[in-house]
């Protein structure tokens, strides 16, 4: 992993950061940054790489924009759409389906928009989106029998005893990827541009899921390898 020191800030920044330390290679610290002057406070850090957490995926997507030609800025959305994809696959798995030949339906998809990039990188051929807003009209149970999995990123939503439910209840979930996407050090530009990346991460998670989970345990000693593998073969291409 080198020198690198991971910067967490946000909602859960200070968990975040334990955990990354205490379980992973990886050199996390979490820093206090007003969400009013996210951009000023990053950059006054002089930090290599930035994990942003928050519920505010739009403010969250706009600092990592304006500060992709500086410094690697990952975000939750970037890591929880992974850890999604991966969970959906296991899922489908175990029920004898894969993504390109299965019928997914996604809950709320203008809460993790990245979600959906990712889901269809990761060969996801059949895409159903539902939106809260839709329920008197198309109930989620109705829809959701004709489908084999439904993945939630809010939660709390019930789709009937049909489809398998994929939903962020892990909290390390959005932190499983991240040792492996700064295994090779810091790199600028804008990660959501390459979801094929994010992809080929969720491939390595859902590889390494136990029997009796749905994503695999931060404490996974071949977690940062094989995640990182999976990055160069695809940046490789």
């Amino acid at each position: 992993m080198g020198e690198l020191v991971l910067t967490v800030a946000g909602d859960q920044a200070h968990e975040a950061a334990r955990l990354l330390t205490d379980l992973t290679p990886l050199h996390a610290v979490a820093r206090t940054i007003p969400g009013d002057d996210l951009l000023t406070a990053v950059r006054n850090r002089h930090a290599e790489a930035v994990f942003l957490t928050g519920a505010d995926r739009a403010a969250l997507r706009t600092a990592q924009l304006a500060l992709a030609v500086e410094l690697t800025v990952l975000t939750e959305e970037d890591t929880l759409a992974i850890a999604l994809t991966a969970a959906t696959a296991v899922a489908l798995s175990r029920r004898g389906r894969t993504p390109a030949d299965a019928r997914v339906l996604v809950v709320a998809p203008d809460s993790l928009p990245f979600l959906l990039p990712v889901l269809l990188a990761a060969g996801t051929a059949d895409l159903t989106l539902w939106r809260p807003a839709d329920a008197a009209a198309f109930p989620l149970a109705g829809l959701a029998r004709d489908v084999d999995v439904v993945i939630d990123p809010l939660g709390g939503h019930d789709p009937g005893r049909g489809p398998a439910l994929v939903t962020p209840g892990d909290p390390v979930a959005p932190l499983l990827a991240l040792p492996g996407l700064l295994q090779d050090g810091p790199r600028t530009g804008d990660p959501q541009a390459h979801p094929d990346v994010h992809a080929a991460c969720a491939r390595a998670l859902a590889g390494l899921t136990p029997v009796d989970r749905l994503l695999p345990e931060l404490t996974d000693p071949d977690l940062t390898s094989r995640v990182a593998d999976a990055v160069a073969a695809v940046r490789s291409c």
